[in-house]
């Protein structure tokens, strides 16, 4: 899953949310997404294990917006799942305002340049579609993505836990 995305944390530059502020200013919008998901506990302490056997930090930054259903679905799965793990070992931030532009042409960027953050035109980013959620250890170094949904037959947490064990 790691790819070979030039990325780091530090290439960030526009304001992002908490999980809880998040959950705060959406929260009527994607209750249920939230309360409902119920990831699988075993994953869960996979992926606590090998951050406490590596003495490693993950921090995830989830690109999105309000408008989009992917993002309504899949930003609250994954604060579930940060939640879950009741660890200081993880950390997400929510990053939205993603804009459409919709007169794009083939071969451009589908993201609008002045409505959007920059991270979403920024090349680094390579975002395609949206939710994106970038993973980064503790240094801030680039470790995987998720784009829009878990891999088929998947769920969001093995992903995670992909992520880790091809990249730690």
């Amino acid at each position: 899953m790691k790819s070979k995305i030039n990325l780091k944390w530090s290439d960030l530059v526009s304001p992002t949310m908490t999980k809880d502020e998040y959950l705060k200013i959406y929260g009527d919008h994607i209750k249920r997404n939230f309360e409902n998901y119920e990831p699988k506990l075993e994953v869960l302490e996979k992926i606590k294990d090998i951050l406490k056997n590596k003495k490693e930090k993950l921090k995830i930054v989830a690109l999105g917006a309000d408008w989009c259903p992917d993002c309504s679905r899949n930003v609250p799965h994954m604060i579930k799942i940060v939640k879950e793990i009741k660890s200081e070992d993880v950390d997400i931030q929510i990053l939205y305002g993603i804009m459409v532009n919709t007169l794009h042409k083939p071969g451009e960027t589908i993201w609008h340049r002045k409505r959007s953050p920059p991270e979403a035109t920024d090349p680094k980013f390579e975002l395609k579609a949206i939710p994106t959620f970038y993973f980064f250890n503790e240094l801030g170094e680039y470790l995987g993505v998720i784009v829009e949904n878990p891999d088929y037959h998947s769920t969001l947490e093995e992903d995670i836990l992909k992520i880790l064990k091809n990249s730690m």
